[in-house]
């Protein structure tokens, strides 16, 4: 089967995560403004200059953490009735989620912890990702009391127009994910037979597939069956919101605001429930925008309410992204590309017509970033090029490495991405510089501690782009001719095994 050309069209799916990626950080960059258009800039450097961070920056982060532990047990459990998770695993998979959402926009960290459980559990993506969804819904039904007893307990907040209506697009949203959840707990089969039927009137032919997708969420939430069940998984989030509620509490006091639990209630309902939109990694401008406006709701002022939400935010960014990076470097992810590529891969014992062997250059791959430039560098030998061949080749063949794991199925591209962050994190903590920065013979020996050494994970993050980057190197025109090899024999057709690949597909590498 032949290759599509390099100007064939995108698939429309791509242009549509493009889309949502760009429109979440547009809408991230509007809030930010929105935030920060009349700030006095003095008033909010004086507001920081008089914080006192000690003991209230501490407590508040310990409080945050442990709502994490928390929501750990809270995952345990719901995933029990199939698989079976110990604590600091079924923790960790929730940190990493939120770790990925705080790197990557979009919230992509709830694909990531719907992959991660289904990699350490054996359940299917979907019912991971339905036991993800349920409890968001139970963290907004959770959300959603608690900012009422905020909003009807504080005077000030009542005579905010706009923290009402919150509250009422909030309920009618959530409300209406709970009518699903309930359907699915009390009447699975009759939400199986429902998708079934649609399914024969709208689109016979994904029948099968769609039913497969609702029956894995059905079992998603098979744990809320039993009454005294569904009863512990309540407390469990109401115990999350309380210990994350710890950390708005413990900061105000640092600003010299009232230790109000009213007020923290205010401030962690209205910012959480304002970034449940895709915008930003890390939420940055929603998270400070609907922050602010809370505390201004109840008389603080706005450079006090900014400096305060900035604090806020640095204590929820950064331990949980450097525990979720400790993650990635702890537990790792085995890329997959192996294995995709025996599923998608068939020996033939002749080149039939329209096939052939994919080449460098032959597909119009993406540009390389800095990083993957860098890592092809440190990959491929010295020689037997002279500079001015070794620099073009190593353009040609980091663009091709570039467009194979960009290829790369989804869940395996976050897997690659997050593998990176953890090498380049770990190269500025023990080089003291950038990855990109590293003379090539230091950064050298670092990827091949990496690739070649006895850590199995750092062998599995880079087997993809070492196997790719080498593989297009010696089949590149120069690389063959400087060794001789222009006139080799190539194997005969009887011998040759060729990847059969799938319509609009890449090779794998």
């Amino acid at each position: 089967m032949t290759i599509p050309p390099a100007d064939a069209p995108r698939a429309p799916s791509g242009a549509r995560r493009v889309l949502f990626v760009a429109g979440g950080l547009l809408s991230s960059a509007l809030f930010m403004l929105l935030a920060i258009r009349r700030l006095a800039w003095r008033d909010v450097g004086q507001a920081f200059a008089n914080a006192q961070l000690w003991p209230w920056l501490p407590l508040g982060i310990f409080c945050y953490l442990l709502g994490h532990v928390v929501r750990g047990v809270r995952c345990r459990r719901l995933a029990s009735c199939e698989a079976r998770l110990s604590r600091s695993s079924a923790t960790n998979i929730v940190v990493l989620g939120y770790a990925v959402n705080n790197i990557l926009p979009a919230r992509l960290g709830e694909l990531a912890r719907a992959a991660m459980l289904a990699e350490r559990t054996g359940l299917p993506f979907a019912q991971g990702l339905s036991i993800t969804f349920l409890e968001r819904i139970l963290d907004g039904l959770i959300m959603l009391g608690l900012l009422a007893v905020a909003f009807f307990s504080l005077p000030a907040a009542s005579h905010h127009g706009w923290l009402g209506a919150t509250l009422e697009l909030a309920t009618g949203v959530f409300s209406v994910a709970l009518l699903g959840v309930l359907t699915a707990v009390l009447a699975p089969s009759l939400l199986l037979r429902w998708t079934s039927r649609a399914a024969h009137v709208v689109t016979p032919r994904i029948h099968d597939r769609l039913v497969r997708v609702v029956d894995h969420g059905v079992r998603g939430v098979a744990y809320l069956r039993a009454p005294r069940a569904a009863t512990g998984i309540a407390a469990l989030s109401l115990l999350v919101w309380l210990c994350e509620a710890g950390l708005f509490l413990c900061l105000l006091p640092a600003f010299d605001l009232a230790f109000d639990p009213r007020v923290a209630l205010l401030a962690m309902t209205v910012t959480n429930l304002g970034i449940l939109v895709p915008s930003s990694p890390g939420f940055i401008g929603p998270f400070h925008f609907f922050c602010m406006r809370a505390l201004m709701a109840v008389g603080v002022t706005e450079a006090t309410g900014f400096s305060y939400a900035a604090l806020v935010h640095l204590a929820f960014y950064v331990p949980i992204t450097i525990w979720g990076v400790g993650i990635v470097v702890a537990y790792g992810f085995k890329l997959g590309a192996n294995l995709d590529a025996q599923k998608n891969a068939s020996p033939q014992g002749l080149l039939s017509a329209g096939q052939h062997f994919v080449a460098p250059g032959e597909l119009a791959d993406p540009a390389p970033d800095a990083t993957t430039l860098a890592l092809c560098e440190a990959l491929i030998p010295e020689e037997p090029l002279v500079p001015e061949q070794r620099a073009a080749v190593l353009r040609e063949c980091a663009r091709f490495t570039a467009g194979q794991l960009a290829a790369l199925p989804f869940r395996l591209r976050v897997y690659y991405a997050c593998g990176m962050l953890a090498l380049r994190g770990s190269t500025l903590l023990r080089h003291a510089r950038p990855f990109c920065k590293l003379p090539l013979p230091r950064r050298r020996a670092w990827v091949e501690a990496w690739a070649y050494g006895s850590f199995a994970l750092g062998r599995a993050l880079l087997r993809a782009p070492r196997s790719t980057v080498l593989l297009a190197y010696y089949e590149h025109p120069a690389v063959t001719a400087a060794l001789g090899l222009e006139n080799a024999p190539r194997p005969s057709t009887a011998d040759a095994v060729v990847l059969r690949l799938a319509p609009g597909r890449r090779a794998n590498g």
